[in-house]
């Protein structure tokens, strides 16, 4: 647990100086968030118009998206059933990508995808310019016999650049699309996780 807390202060210290990093931690406690849960949507949305899903934040996909259904089959990397809590799903090679009213400093989500296949993870600017780019390969500790198993995948930078969020790959599913306004707060909280960096290494010493 120490370890992982220094590890968390020294990544996100590291992108504050950076102009943008790939973040493994979630925004949604970042003061001033925006967090789409997608608990108040149910069964298959026709996305050809977008969706609006509410916070500024719409929805696109390539095929029609499917929204918080009560499990999605992942295959090798067993099911997601958040019921009530909801999701985004993808179709077997479609993509989510997640527009934003206002440009955003930082965005991260919790993903799945089926087992054997990755994510391409984009964020995009003004224009669709390719700000940042990730692939993501999960793999379940329980194979098929588990359930809602994930990992979070995001970028930060240093200025307010981001406009949407695109994630594409084989049965993606994606919960918790957390965006955050400005370089400012993320500085706030790579200082307070280096706080608690420092005080964890103090208590380990």
């Amino acid at each position: 647990m120490k370890f992982n807390l220094i590890a968390a202060a020294t990544l996100m210290a590291a992108t504050v100086s950076a102009q943008a990093a790939v973040i493994t931690t979630s925004l949604d406690s970042v003061s001033g968030a925006t967090v789409i849960g997608f608990e108040t949507f149910d069964g298959f949305v026709n996305t050809n118009g977008g969706v609006n899903l509410g916070q500024g934040v719409s929805l696109g996909a390539d095929t029609d998206a499917e929204l918080s259904p009560a499990v999605r089959d992942l295959g090798t990397n067993g099911a997601w059933t958040f019921g009530l809590n909801g999701f985004a799903a993808a179709g077997t090679n479609g993509s989510l990508y997640f527009t934003f009213d206002s440009l955003r400093s930082g965005v991260s989500a919790f993903v799945s995808h089926d087992g054997g296949s990755s994510l391409l993870v984009e964020a995009f600017g003004v224009g669709g310019v390719l700000l940042e780019s990730a692939t993501v390969t999960f793999t379940s500790s329980l194979g098929a016999e588990s359930y809602d198993e994930g990992t979070t995948i995001g970028f930060l930078r240093n200025s307010t650049d981001i406009q949407s969020l695109r994630i594409t790959g084989a049965g993606a599913v994606v919960d918790n699309i957390a965006a955050v306004p400005e370089p400012t707060s993320l500085a706030l909280l790579a200082a307070a996780l280096g706080v608690v960096g420092f005080a964890a290494r103090r208590r380990q010493a």
